[in-house]
C-alpha cells in the first residue's frame, strides 16, 4: 500500500495514543500524549496545561489566539482552523503539530482547507499554477457560478427549495400504458389512492386516505386532504372551500421515509415515487408539512470571493494587445521540426522515428509524415515534416505525435508505437502555436495497435520521468489568430454564390430515389462507415438534411474539415439549424466531434430539451464528454455546472462521477479546477459533501487495516471494535447517501454490519433511518462499501440496464428489473446498493440439501418460490418470467460474461437480478485460456422450470412461449434505441475501462443488436441464440457445478 493513504504516515491507523511534538511560538517543543480520536481543541487544551511546566508560558497568549500547523502526507504546509477535526483524520506526515498565529483571510482559509480535503488536492497547486488558460479559466468559471448562485437566490426560499431537495420527476407527464393497466385494477376512472400522514409536534398521527386523479397536483391533493378534515371537523361546505382555498398552498407533501417533496405543481403521478408505488400495487404514503418549516432548513448563502479575483492577469492583457496576423493571410503549408527524444525506453536497441498526423476529432485532415528512423542510443533528428496548408487548419485541429520502433516478426516488419502525445494547434486565445515545445508522452494505451492515438488527451504528461519530445514550430513576425465569426459569414456567402454560378448547387427538387438514399444513410448507427460518394451526396443535399434534423451527426461526416469554405458554409447551416433531441445531440459530444461550434450547439439543445430526470441518466457520459473538449472553459463544463448548481441531487452525483477520477494524472488537473469551482458554488452545502468523503474515507482506512494488518479469523472482531471508536461513530451517522441523497443514513447498526467472505474483502453496512415516519416506508438502509474492485465498469452497466427498463417501460413493457444502485466513489473505491430480501442461486440451492447445491437438482429454485409466496404464487412466477426475460435480453445485448450461480439473485417476491458485472462486450472469463461460457446467456433448467410453474417438460408450457414473446419484444424494443446505447458506450472510451478501449469493443452491441440486419432478419438471430441458451442449458449447469464444488471446498 502506498504509505501516504492511511491517517499517519506508514499507517493505515493511527495507534490509540500517541505522543505528539507541540511546537509552540515560544520555541518550546511539549511532548503531548494524545489520544488518536482526540479533537484538536482537545490537543489545544491538554497542551496548555501541560505548557504551564514549561519555560516562557507567560509569553503565550490565549489558546483561541493561535491554529495548528501541520505537514501533511501530501508534503503540505497545513493550517487547521477546524478545532473539531480530529488527531487521527489529519493525515500528518509525523506526529508534529506547530502552535502559530493565523495570517491572512481565515474565512478563505478554512474554505480552501475544506475543498482540498474534498477534492482530493490541495487549492495551492491551482494558486501556484502559472498556465494562462488556469488561470483565465478559474475566473471565468466562478463568475458563472457566482450569476448562477444570484439567480437561485432571486426566486426566493421556494427556489432555494427546488435546489435543495430536488423534485424527483419523470420528463413525461405521460403515464405509460403498463401503469394505466395497474390504475384500472384499483379505480374505474384512473385515480390513484394516497394516504397522507399528519404528525403533530408532540407526535400524534393522522391518518387521511384520499382518491385523486392521477393528474392532480401536489397541492390538489393537499386540498383534498384539508377537505377530509374540515369535513371530520363539521364545517359547512362554504367554510370548508375557503380553507381549502387560505391554507393549501401554505403546505407541501414529503415522502415518508426521506427528504423528498413534492414541491413542483405537476401531476403526481408524475413523480418517480408515485409511479414506483403504482407499479408496486403500494399505496403512497406521504406527510404534511408547512412550507414555513421546510424554507426555515434551508441555510442562508455565503458565497466567499477567493483572493485570486481580486488580481489582474497582465500577461493575458499584453498578449492581447499584441499586433496579430490572420492564419488565412498565410500561404504556407504547417511545418513542424521534430528535433529530438529524452527518456525513451526501448526493449532491444535499434531504430527509432516520429510519426505524426494533424486529427480533428478522429478524422485525419492529412496523411501522417514519418521521420527518418535514428538509433534510440542517440535519438535526435532535426527534420521538418509538412501538412496541411495553414489557412485551412480548422480551430479544434490537433497535432497527434508518437515515437515509434520497428521490429522483425515471423520475416516481416512490424512498427509499434512505444509513447503517445497531443497537442491542440490553437492555443485556449486562439492563437497558432509557435516556437519550441516540450512535449511529456504517455504510454500506448493497453491492445492499442495503432502508431496514434487521436482521441488521447491534449496536454503533456506531468510526469517529467517519461519520454519527451522536443519539437517546433514556425515562427512568424506576429502570432497567427484564428479568424473571427464575421470573417466565416462572408466566406460562406461567396463560396455559395460560386456553388449557384458553377451549377453545382441549384434550387431543385429532390430525386425521390435521391432523398430514399438520403434517409437510408441517416438511419445508419454511429459507428457505420459511411463511404465518400454517401458523403458528397450528403453535402450535395444539406439543405434537405435541414428539415431532416436528425441527420446532422451524418452530415458533419461528410464536411472536408481541412477545407475553410466547407467549414463557413457548415457554420451558416448550424445557425438555421433547428433543436434536435438530446439522444441525438449526446453522439455530437463523444470523441468523433472536436469542432467547438458543434460542441456548442450539442450543448444548446441538452439544455433546452434534457429535464434533471434525464440529465442524471445521461451524467456519466456527459462528465466523460468533458475529456473530449479541447479547452478547459467551454459550453459543455458550464452546463454541468449549471445545472449541478440549481439541483443538488444532480450536483452531488456529478461531485462523485468527478472526485471518482482524480487520482488519474492525466485527468487531475481539469477535474480538480471544475470539482474547485463547484464547491465554490455550493456555499453551505459543502457540509454535506464533507459528511459522505469523510465518511467513505474512515470506511476506506478501515478496510485497508483488514486486508493486510488483522487476521481472517478476526475480521469481525476488529469491524466491531472500530465501529464503536468516537471519530468512526461520529463520521458514520447523520449523513445523506452518496446512491440516494434523499436518504439520511442515521445510526449505524454495528451489530448488524459485517465483513463479508468474497476476495476483496467487501463491509455489509446497515444505517437506521432517522426519519419521522420510517415505520410505514424503510426502517433501514443497508449498503455494502467495496474497496478493491474498479466499479465504473459495474456502474455502466446498471446504467444501461437502467436506461433499458426504462425504454421498455415507455413502451408499456414493465420487466420488473432491479437495477440497483452503484456509484464509484475513488480508485477501486465505491458503493453498491444492496437489494432485501434476496438470495443468490447458490445460497437458495444449498436450502434444498447437497444434491440441489451441486446443481443436480433443478426444481429446488421453484420449491423456494412457492414456499416464499404462499398467498402469491401467480404473481411471483409472473415477476420471474418478465425479469428473466429482461435480464436475458440485457446480458445478450451488452455481452455480459461470468455468470455462475453466486451473481445471480432472486428476490423472495421473484424477481430475478444479475450482480458483479466484471465481464461484458464479450470479454468472457477464461479457464487455461478457453472460454468457461459457451452460450450468449443464461437459461437453466431451473429457470425455465420456475417459468413453466414446476413442469418437468418446460419448454412445451404455455409460460414459456409467453417468456418468449416477451424477450422478442423487449430485444426489438432495443433495437429501435440502438443509436442511442452505442452512443453511450461510445461516450465512455476514455474513462480507462479496461474492456472498453476501443471502438471495436463497442462493435459487440452493433452485432448483438443486429443494426446492420433486417428487423426480420435481426429476431431470427436472436431466437437462434435464445433457442441455444436453452439447448445449451446443460453447459451452463455444469459450468454452475464446477463453480459450486469450488464454493463447497
Amino acid at each position: 500500500m502506498p504509505p501516504s493513504s492511511g491517517e499517519l504516515w506508514g499507517h493505515h491507523l493511527m495507534p490509540s495514543q500517541i505522543v505528539v511534538d507541540c511546537l509552540l511560538p515560544t520555541g518550546i517543543i511539549v511532548p503531548l500524549l494524545c489520544n488518536r480520536d482526540a479533537t484538536l481543541e482537545r490537543v489545544k487544551a491538554d497542551l496548555w496545561l501541560e505548557a504551564k511546566k514549561y519555560p516562557l508560558y507567560w509569553k503565550l497568549l490565549d489558546p483561541e489566539s493561535y491554529i495548528f500547523l501541520a505537514i501533511t502526507q501530501d508534503a503540505e504546509r497545513e493550517e487547521f482552523y477546524d478545532e473539531t477535526r480530529r488527531l487521527c483524520d489529519l493525515r500528518l506526515f509525523q506526529p508534529i503539530l506547530k502552535i502559530m498565529e493565523p495570517l491572512g483571510n481565515r474565512e478563505e482559509k478554512m474554505l480552501n482547507y475544506e475543498i482540498g480535503m474534498l477534492i482530493g488536492m490541495p487549492v495551492n497547486e491551482f494558486n501556484e499554477n502559472k498556465d494562462l488558460e488556469v488561470i483565465t479559466f478559474r475566473r471565468n468559471i466562478l463568475k458563472g457560478c457566482k450569476d448562477i448562485v444570484d439567480q437561485r437566490d432571486k426566486g426566493g426560499a421556494h427556489m432555494r427549495a427546488l435546489y435543495a431537495y430536488s423534485p424527483e420527476i419523470e420528463s413525461s407527464s405521460q403515464l405509460p400504458p403498463h401503469l394505466f393497466e395497474k390504475l384500472k385494477k384499483f379505480t374505474d376512472d384512473n385515480s390513484v389512492i394516497v394516504c397522507v400522514w399528519v404528525v403533530s409536534e408532540d407526535n400524534n398521527r393522522m391518518k387521511y386516505t384520499v382518491k385523486v386523479p392521477h393528474t392532480a397536483s401536489p397541492s390538489d391533493v393537499i386540498g383534498d386532504v384539508i377537505r377530509r378534515r374540515s369535513r371530520a371537523m363539521g364545517m359547512t361546505k362554504e367554510h370548508a372551500e375557503r380553507c381549502i382555498d387560505e391554507y393549501r398552498h401554505l403546505y407541501v407533501l414529503k415522502v415518508c421515509g426521506c427528504d423528498q417533496f413534492l414541491l413542483a405543481e405537476c401531476a403526481i403521478s408524475q413523480y418517480k415515487y408515485i409511479r414506483e408505488c403504482i407499479s408496486k400495487d403500494q399505496i403512497p404514503q406521504l406527510m404534511l408539512h408547512t412550507r414555513e418549516n421546510v424554507y426555515a432548513t434551508l441555510p442562508e448563502t455565503n458565497f466567499v470571493w477567493p483572493s485570486y479575483m481580486q488580481r489582474g492577469i497582465q500577461a493575458l492583457t499584453e498578449i492581447n494587445n499584441q499586433q496579430t496576423i490572420s492564419q488565412w493571410d498565410i500561404h504556407a503549408p504547417l511545418r513542424i521540426k521534430i528535433c529530438c527524444a529524452t527518456y525513451v525506453n526501448i526493449k532491444e536497441l535499434g531504430k527509432i522515428f516520429v510519426q505524426a498526423c494533424i486529427y480533428h476529432g478522429t478524422e485525419a485532415l492529412c496523411e501522417a509524415k514519418s521521420s527518418k528512423q535514428v538509433e534510440s542510443t542517440n535519438p535526435r533528428w532535426d527534420e521538418w515534416l509538412e501538412f496541411l496548408m495553414i489557412p485551412d487548419i480548422p480551430l479544434s485541429a490537433r497535432l497527434c505525435l508518437s515515437v515509434c520502433s520497428e521490429s522483425k516478426r515471423r520475416n516481416r516488419k512490424v512498427q509499434y508505437a512505444l509513447a503517445w502525445g497531443n497537442l491542440q494547434l490553437f492555443d485556449f486565445n486562439n492563437r497558432l502555436q509557435s516556437d519550441k515545445q516540450s512535449l511529456y508522452l504517455w504510454p500506448m494505451p493497453q491492445g492499442m495497435d495503432d502508431l496514434l492515438n487521436p482521441i488521447g488527451l491534449p496536454m503533456s504528461n506531468p510526469n517529467k520521468d517519461c519520454p519527451c519530445l522536443e519539437i517546433e514550430f514556425d515562427r512568424f513576425s506576429h502570432p497567427l489568430v484564428y479568424p473571427p465569426e464575421s470573417h466565416f459569414e462572408q466566406l460562406a456567402r461567396m463560396a455559395t454564390a460560386r456553388e449557384y454560378q458553377s451549377g453545382l448547387m441549384q434550387p431543385r427538387d429532390p430525386d425521390s430515389r435521391e432523398l430514399a438514399v438520403l434517409d437510408e444513410i441517416v438511419s445508419k448507427d454511429p459507428l457505420s462507415e459511411i463511404s465518400e460518394q454517401e458523403k458528397e451526396l450528403l453535402w450535395k443535399m444539406r439543405e434537405d438534411c435541414l428539415v431532416r434534423p436528425p441527420s446532422l451527426p451524418k452530415l458533419l461526416q461528410a464536411v472536408k474539415w481541412n477545407d475553410r469554405e466547407n467549414v463557413a458554409q457548415l457554420y451558416q447551416l448550424l445557425r438555421r439549424w433547428p433543436l434536435i433531441a438530446p439522444e441525438i445531440a449526446l453522439e455530437l459530444l463523444d470523441c468523433s466531434f472536436s469542432d467547438l461550434q458543434v460542441r456548442a450547439y450539442a450543448v444548446k439543445c441538452l439544455d433546452a430539451g434534457l429535464k434533471d430526470d434525464k440529465l442524471a441518466q445521461y451524467l456519466l457520459q456527459l462528465v466523460q464528454a468533458v475529456k473530449y473538449e479541447p479547452y478547459l472553459d467551454n459550453p459543455l463544463t458550464q452546463f454541468l455546472l449549471k445545472r449541478s448548481l440549481l439541483s443538488q441531487r444532480i450536483g452531488n452525483a456529478f461531485f462523485w462521477h468527478l472526485k471518482s477520477e482524480m487520482h488519474q494524472i492525466s485527468i487531475r488537473l481539469r477535474f480538480g479546477l471544475v470539482l474547485e469551482a463547484y464547491c465554490r458554488g455550493c456555499g453551505p452545502y459543502l457540509k454535506m459533501l464533507s459528511q459522505q468523503v469523510e465518511a467513505l474515507d474512515k470506511l476506506t482506512k478501515l478496510t485497508d487495516t483488514l486486508k493486510t494488518e488483522v487476521n481472517s479469523d478476526e475480521h469481525m472482531k476488529f469491524l466491531q471494535e472500530q465501529l464503536q471508536q468516537a471519530d468512526y461513530q461520529e463520521a458514520l451517522r447523520d449523513f445523506h447517501s452518496p446512491l440516494y441523497p434523499s436518504q439520511i443514513l442515521g445510526e449505524i447498526r454495528q451489530a448488524e454490519c459485517r465483513v463479508m467472505t468474497s476476495k476483496k474483502l467487501p463491509l455489509w453496512l446497515v444505517w437506521e433511518n432517522p426519519d419521522t415516519m420510517a415505520d410505514v416506508a424503510d426502517m433501514e438502509y443497508c449498503i455494502m462499501f467495496k474497496n478493491g474492485d474498479d466499479l465504473r465498469q459495474d456502474m455502466l452497466t446498471l446504467q444501461v440496464i437502467r436506461l433499458m427498463d426504462s425504454l421498455w417501460k415507455n413502451e408499456g413493457l414493465d420487466l420488473r428489473m432491479i437495477p440497483y444502485s452503484c456509484l464509484a466513489t475513488g480508485k477501486d473505491i465505491g458503493l453498491i446498493e444492496i437489494v432485501k430480501r434476496a438470495k443468490t442461486i447458490t445460497a437458495i440451492q444449498s436450502c434444498g440439501g447437497a444434491l440441489s447445491a451441486i446443481q443436480m437438482d433443478s426444481s429446488q429454485l421453484h420449491k423456494w418460490i412457492k414456499e416464499k409466496n404462499p398467498d402469491r404464487y401467480e404473481e411471483a412466477i409472473d415477476a420471474f418470467t418478465k425479469s428473466c426475460a429482461g435480464y436475458c435480453v440485457a446480458t445478450f445485448v451488452l455481452g455480459i460474461g461470468d455468470r455462475h450461480p453466486e451473481n445471480i439473485m432472486v428476490t423472495e417476491e421473484g424477481q430475478v437480478f444479475h450482480i458483479d458485472f466484471g465481464h461484458f462486450l464479450d470479454h468472457k472469463k477464461k479457464k487455461f485460456g478457453i472460454n468457461r461460457e459457451r452460450v450468449p446467456f443464461v437459461l437453466t433448467e431451473d429457470f425455465m422450470r420456475v417459468i413453466a410453474k414446476g413442469s418437468d417438460q418446460p419448454a412445451k408450457q404455455p409460460g414459456f412461449k409467453k417468456f418468449q414473446e416477451l424477450c422478442c419484444r423487449a430485444y426489438l424494443i432495443l433495437r429501435k434505441h440502438a443509436h442511442l446505447i452505442i452512443t453511450l458506450f461510445t461516450m465512455m472510451l476514455q474513462c480507462g475501462i479496461s474492456e472498453l478501449q476501443t471502438l471495436d469493443d463497442i462493435g459487440y452491441i452493433r452485432k448483438t443488436l443486429g443494426v446492420e440486419k433486417t428487423e426480420q432478419l435481426a429476431l431470427e438471430y436472436f431466437l437462434e441464440q435464445l433457442r441455444n441458451a436453452y439447448g445449451d442449458s446443460w453447459t451452463t449447469k455444469v459450468d454452475w457445478l464446477f463453480h459450486n464444488i469450488k464454493q463447497l471446498y
